[in-house]
């Protein structure tokens, strides 16, 4: 039998040695190898591995994710079902099949994104693995945390992540605590309630200037479409209708989701002849827990109409047809990462040292909004109020009176362009 080769990046993946009984051993005993692939559940710590059957790498890696996702789709099943006498490993299990409506939880069926039951899983962990690092000890119950693992925790993630995202952590570890009490009805005290929400630095509001947009406009078409990643590989961030996709988040002003959903069915004509896009209000609907649609309009500006036309809008109007990635090659979360990080790579190419990232065309488009709508703009936006577009978005800077008076909602302020 031929030597077994691993790559750089191995994907979970050893070489088992029958002879050795070791991984990796780096032995000559090449007709008693294969390749193994190793899972180590991120709750419960417990490790899983299958010999495979494969003899080449890449027959081994399909195996090997084909064993990981059965392993994931398998129900999470805590040692003690009946009963709240458990570990804190398993009441995280519980938790999760609580956020995802599971089994006994069905009645609390939550309209939750995957991103974050992912996050408020993770900072679970994080918290578990704390408390297993600060005790020194494999496993806890609940009612055994106490004031000195939080305050343990809570140094280690002060000094890690910036303020706001501190809060986000202890916010989602005292609704999992208040998950333990309320629901399972384990008797204990809620010692994250006692923290003290971390003061936010001042927000510095960074909006594009047309010259900075147009420049990387430019770079989609002349600077590499090649990403290098950290591991030495390459990603091609360049797609045929990645320009028009920036174009849709400076024009638009929604929220990545809402933006990259867009079809040309969902335009829409008022009486007056006044063109807008009708979208799903996804934020308003997560926060109401409701299967009812919530929509939003966004306004169609001069420049922006004058952009749809060259895309074709009056031969496609009624079209099922997707306005970025009208193939739909990508899922939705897919395509939100790659048009993010093909605008920091676009960015960086068009040597602006501005650390702009997408959002900030959100808050370009809320910024001369504002100026030209004042309060109204959140009836847009679908902000609660002004406070907090003032707060966020808006530049209050980007205007003097003068050209305020004879603005409209043109973004950077053009009275009538084709140019972007």
């Amino acid at each position: 039998m031929s030597k077994l080769k691993l790559r750089k990046n191995r994907d979970g993946i050893k070489i088992w040695c029958r002879k050795c009984r070791q991984n990796n051993t780096g032995c000559k005993h090449f007709d008693y190898q294969n390749y193994r692939s190793n899972y180590i559940d991120p709750i419960t710590g417990k490790h899983k591995s299958k010999i495979l059957e494969a003899t080449q790498y890449d027959d081994a890696v399909i195996e090997s994710m084909n064993f990981k996702k059965g392993l994931k789709q398998q129900i999470h099943t805590p040692a003690s079902v009946i009963g709240n006498d458990y570990t804190l490993g398993d009441g995280i299990v519980k938790y999760r099949m609580y956020l995802n409506g599971d089994t006994e939880y069905q009645q609390y069926n939550k309209n939750l994104t995957s991103k974050y039951k992912k996050e408020t899983i993770g900072f679970l962990i994080q918290f578990h693995d704390s408390v297993r690092e600060n005790r020194k000890i494999e496993w806890i119950k609940p009612p055994e945390i106490n004031r000195a693992d939080i305050s343990y925790f809570f140094g280690k993630i002060k000094g890690k992540y910036h303020p706001k995202s501190v809060n986000n952590i202890i916010q989602a570890l005292t609704t999992y605590f208040d998950f333990l009490i309320n629901k399972e009805d384990i008797i204990m005290k809620n010692y994250f309630k006692e923290c003290v929400s971390l003061p936010l630095p001042p927000k510095k509001i960074t909006i594009l200037k047309k010259d900075e947009f147009d420049a990387i406009l430019d770079a989609v078409d002349n600077y590499t479409p090649y990403k290098i990643n950290k591991d030495g590989t390459k990603d091609n961030m360049y797609q045929p209708w990645m320009k028009t996709a920036l174009k849709m988040f400076l024009f638009v002003g929604g929220r990545r989701e809402e933006v990259v959903s867009l079809r040309w069915a969902d335009l829409f004509f008022s009486d007056y002849g006044t063109k807008f896009f009708m979208m799903r209000n996804l934020k308003v609907e997560r926060i109401q827990n409701t299967e009812d649609e919530y929509v939003k309009l966004a306004p169609i500006g001069k420049d922006f109409e004058n952009m749809l036309i060259e895309l074709g809008m009056d031969e496609k109007i009624h079209s099922n047809e997707k306005i970025i990635d009208p193939k739909e090659k990508y899922a939705l979360s897919s395509l939100m990462d790659l048009i993010t990080d093909a605008f920091t790579h676009y960015r960086i190419g068009a040597c602006i040292k501005k650390s702009f990232t997408l959002k900030d065309l959100r808050k370009t488009y809320l910024t001369w909004t504002y100026h030209a709508m004042g309060e109204n703009t959140g009836k847009i936006s679908s902000h609660a109020g002004t406070k907090i577009l003032k707060d966020y978005y808006i530049d209050p800077q980007v205007l003097t009176t003068l050209e305020l008076a004879a603005l409209k909602v043109n973004i950077f302020g053009k009275k009538s362009s084709t140019d972007i």
